[in-house]
């Protein structure tokens, strides 16, 4: 058994030496043969010099393409482990983070998740704080190696572990038509749906992640959250046939419900509780992605 880990970056340059010291002091922790592959995933090739002075397990690589799905893939064909890690740029492992994973693919697991944490970088605005913990963070109610995939609506290819294997089923394992995000949604319906893949909880694989101030705003969560409404909707329509349009038309329905039920609730409670109208506006404006889920392209 050895590991490949995979990690898509894009001008994040000042978050890579922590990301490697982390990676470091885990691979000492295992027994087994651990690469890092770094993907270089912008035109101007940015990271080039932050990996330079990288240890020598991480092996740079230039994908000029942008997209987080050809990143991916990339890593993928390049990688020469048994099973392969995803792990985001802004993600730094916790101690304990490689062994979890490599007991589980030791276990025999075709695919696993790892628990994720948010380090804000400025604190959020009180009525922001709970929104944005969920948003960044991965808590499941499962046990240690549960099977989770009823739960893969809230699962991430970031901090997540295959085997090579598994990944072979689809090809590409990640769709460019999705480069602007929803590649890994698109890749569990069909691991899931298609090939019946157990999908394993692994809470001791942590990670924290990094959220910068950018991040930590409304604007950011009414963006998020309409997008991931409208990607509900293009997932369901990959069915196709009649089956894929009753599934989009039972999800715009839902999406007018919510757009009208929640948001009516939003301007309620919006004198006396700034937090629950919060929370109401952003279930409004993922149901009004749902039903304007025909305005996002595909890039294909």
């Amino acid at each position: 058994m050895s590991l490949s880990i995979i990690v898509p970056t894009f001008r994040r340059e000042s978050l890579l030496p922590a990301l490697f010291a982390a990676v470091a002091e885990e691979r000492a922790s295992i027994p087994e043969p651990v690469e890092l592959l770094l993907i270089d995933n912008s035109p101007e090739a940015s990271a080039r010099t932050a990996a330079a002075s990288a240890p020598g397990f991480v092996r740079y690589i230039h994908e000029p393409r942008t997209g987080v799905a050809r990143a991916r893939n990339r890593g993928v064909a390049e990688a020469t482990g048994t099973h392969i890690i995803f792990l985001d740029d802004d993600e730094t492992p916790a101690p304990g983070w490689l062994a979890a994973f490599a007991e589980a693919a030791r276990h025999g697991a075709q695919a696993a998740f790892g628990a994720v944490e948010p380090r804000f970088q400025t604190d959020p605005p009180a009525p922001l704080r709970g929104p944005l913990d969920r948003l960044f963070s991965r808590r499941l109610p499962a046990a240690d190696g549960a099977e989770v995939q009823h739960l893969r609506a809230y699962l991430g290819s970031g901090n997540s572990m295959f085997a090579r294997e598994t990944l072979a089923l689809v090809d590409p394992p990640f769709d460019p038509a999705f480069d602007r995000g929803g590649e890994d949604v698109w890749l569990f319906r069909h691991l899931v749906d298609d090939h019946r893949i157990p999908m394993l909880w692994c809470p001791g694989a942590l990670v924290h992640e990094i959220v910068p101030a950018s991040r930590a705003s409304l604007s950011f969560l009414r963006a998020r959250r309409y997008s991931d409404g409208q990607l509900r909707c293009l997932v369901e329509s990959g069915h196709g046939g009649l089956r894929g349009a009753a599934r989009v038309a039972l999800w715009m329905a839902v999406g007018a419900a919510q757009l009208a039920g929640h948001g009516l609730a939003a301007l309620l409670t919006r004198p006396f509780s700034p937090s629950r109208s919060t929370r109401f506006q952003l279930a409004a404006w993922g149901g009004a992605g749902k039903l304007f889920w025909w305005r996002r392209k595909l890039a294909r």
